[in-house]
């Protein structure tokens, strides 16, 4: 393919953009917290956060000896192969071009360090309790975007990093003739500023830094309004690339679909077509996969006033970026996918290689298998899943409450932005089912998908899914023609036993309360108020997760009690104040790395600092009104 033919396939296709040790003592944001506490675009350890509590006294306790439940939520690795030609980071408004863009958050200066941000993360979490109980994690759930572009070494990297004992090499790339790497350095993806305009770790080699990627602040805060500091980590590129070994959660982990894992970087749902043909397969696009697997990676696109200004760089291919098919693996005539792990793989399929627990990490219930029998008892990877090549299921990890995974991306949204979700009909039929099913039984129930309900949105132009539901009963996107169908919002404000809905997407610390206003629909109640949890991004600032824990009062309540937790990397990755010395430190340790990484994100001028939350959207305490039923919950 020509360079210009590259160009042209990439434009058409982003807008494909969108855009402590193991041993160590466990920690929570009840103890310490992170922050900048002087104002000089450093972080460091600050006063811990005590819990809000809501629907109780200020000094309300939970019972010590109540804990039903205590699981994680980890949200938004977007797992990032920063080396891939498939990336569309010159889309970003990091790029010196005449004019504001529309685009951003195609690139950012953290993002080859996002594998070692998750490992410094899962070191952390595997020793912590509950501040509350002492109770240890009893499992963990993913809340989507894993991956970052659908890739299949994307995914192996996050799976890996759960499963751990693996060797995980973040580097992408295998030399061919014609195609090898930069001279001089294992890193083959964007850096330097002039005419790039992107974050460059080692100026003090002659190279300049691109807009707002500077060490110096007022330089920065002149060329794009934002007070940020970007130190530079000599050596840092290089030294993401080396491979780790990973520890592992050492607990059952449960994953969901983003739209990251789905769509090419995010939003394009074009690497396939499909559900295709009688058997409901994936049809493998060969351009883009192609482009991917390829050894063309374009950094900087044309502007209006200097056609000649394309840049295609030349880098080692590597097959293993191929692009996953969601559910069943691809049909491929034209045998694009012949040599990848693509051809005889698929998105889901990637987690029942595993050596975590359990296999298939809630696409297959522990005790029968999804080849063999569609169902298990109420539970599992339901029939319709299957034939949609979609993602939802559900289990029950212990006797009186459930968790019910919901797959939210949209696949086909007619146009080549697919960032936002939706539910489609037989997932809400089956929804509701659960839901059903569940109040037969006893049993409360938690769900848990990628999309926030107010995200929850996107039509779809695929007429199996008809008709599309979205989250909220009323929503700023909602089409006329869409008013009358059922809600998210609607099925949770109906059911007494439903509990919460966890989520991520947004990337920041929220709270919000659903108090099921307005009039519903013919058949749905307002008998339920409900919470909506979501949790910040490990890829952007603050680089959190949240402890969930579930605890039985003792006198016919429960309590939620919500707990942030920071990876395991040093507030400052080390180095003098930026005003003495703008020089930090890289070294090749994880903890180091994700410090660096957390810094990055903390100074990147496209981010929110906001994200973190209010303190009402963090450590908190909710009493629910409604008795635990389970039988004991002493442990």
């Amino acid at each position: 393919m020509s360079r210009r033919g590259l160009v042209h396939v990439l434009i058409s296709a982003l807008v494909a953009a969108g855009a402590a040790p193991a041993g160590a003592a466990p920690r929570d944001t009840t103890v310490l917290t992170i922050d900048d506490t002087d104002n000089d675009n450093l972080l460091e350890y600050a006063p811990g956060e005590d819990y809000k509590i809501i629907g109780a006294p200020a000094d309300f306790r939970p019972p010590r000896h109540g804990s039903i439940l205590n699981f994680l939520q980890l949200s938004d690795f977007q797992m990032i192969d920063e080396e891939s030609p498939g990336r569309v980071e010159f889309f970003d408004t990091t790029q010196r071009v005449p004019g504001a863009q529309p685009f951003s958050a195609a690139y950012r200066p953290q993002e080859s360090l996002t594998t070692q941000i998750t490992e410094a993360m899962v070191r952390a979490v595997r020793n912590t309790v509950s501040p509350v109980t002492a109770e240890k994690l009893d499992l963990a759930i993913l809340t989507g975007d894993n991956a970052d572009s659908q890739q299949y070494n994307e995914t192996r990297w996050f799976i890996d990093i759960l499963d751990g004992k693996k060797k995980v090499d973040p580097n992408s790339g295998i030399p061919v003739p014609g195609c090898e790497a930069t001279p001089g350095s294992i890193y083959d993806g964007v850096r330097g500023g002039g005419r790039l305009g992107y974050y460059e770790p080692d100026t003090s080699e002659g190279s300049s830094d691109g807009d707002g990627y500077s060490p110096r602040r007022e330089e920065n805060e002149s060329e794009t309004g934002r007070d940020v500091t970007m130190r530079d980590f000599p050596g840092l590129l290089e030294a993401a690339n080396q491979p780790f070994q990973s520890i592992g959660l050492d607990l059952p982990w449960y994953s969901a679909f983003g739209n990251h894992d789905a769509l090419i970087q995010g939003n394009s749902p074009d690497a396939y077509y499909g559900p295709y043909g009688p058997t409901n397969q994936e049809l493998a696009r060969p351009e883009f996969q192609e482009i991917a697997m390829g050894c063309q990676k374009v950094k900087l696109i044309p502007t209006a006033t200097d056609v000649d200004q394309t840049t295609v760089d030349i880098v080692p291919p590597d097959k293993r970026r191929c692009y996953l098919a969601k559910d069943d693996i691809a049909v491929d005539p034209l045998g694009i996918l012949t040599g990848s792990p693509c051809s005889a793989s698929s998105w889901i399929e990637e987690h029942f290689k595993t050596g975590g627990t359990p296999v298939g990490h809630g696409f297959a219930p522990a005790l029968c298998d999804p080849r063999t029998a569609k169902t298990c008892a109420g539970y599992g990877l339901p029939a319709s899943a299957e034939a949609n090549n979609d993602g939802y299921y559900s289990f029950s990890p212990l006797p009186g409450l459930r968790f019910v995974a919901l797959d939210t991306v949209t696949d086909e949204c007619g146009t080549i932005f697919c960032s936002e979700g939706s539910i489609d009909d037989p997932q809400f039929r089956w929804l509701r089912e659960q839901l059903e099913l569940a109040t037969s039984l006893g049993e409360y129930v938690i769900t848990y998908g990628h999309h926030t309900l107010k995200t929850t949105r996107f039509p779809s132009t695929d007429p199996t899914e008809f008709p599309i539901h979205y989250g909220k009963r009323i929503t700023s996107r909602q089409q006329p023609t869409n008013v009358s169908v059922e809600t998210l919002e609607d099925l949770f404000c109906s059911y007494k036993n439903f509990l919460v809905h966890v989520d991520g997407h947004e990337h920041e610390n929220s709270l919000r309360e659903h108090k099921c206003e307005g009039v519903p629909p013919p058949g749905y109640s307002n008998v339920n108020p409900f919470y909506e949890i979501s949790t910040a991004a490990h890829l952007d600032w603050p680089q959190q997760a949240r402890m969930i824990e579930l605890i039985d009062n003792g006198n016919r309540t429960m309590s939620l009690v919500l707990t942030v937790l920071d990876h395991g990397g040093p507030p400052n990755p080390g180095g003098a104040p930026p005003n003495l010395d703008p020089k930090g430190h890289a070294p090749e340790q994880v903890q180091r790395l994700a410090a660096i990484g957390r810094e990055l994100a903390y100074n990147d001028y496209q981010n929110a600092r906001s994200s973190r939350g209010t303190r009402e959207d963090r450590n908190v305490i909710i009493v629910l009104d409604k008795p635990w039923t389970g039988g004991s919950s002493t442990r």
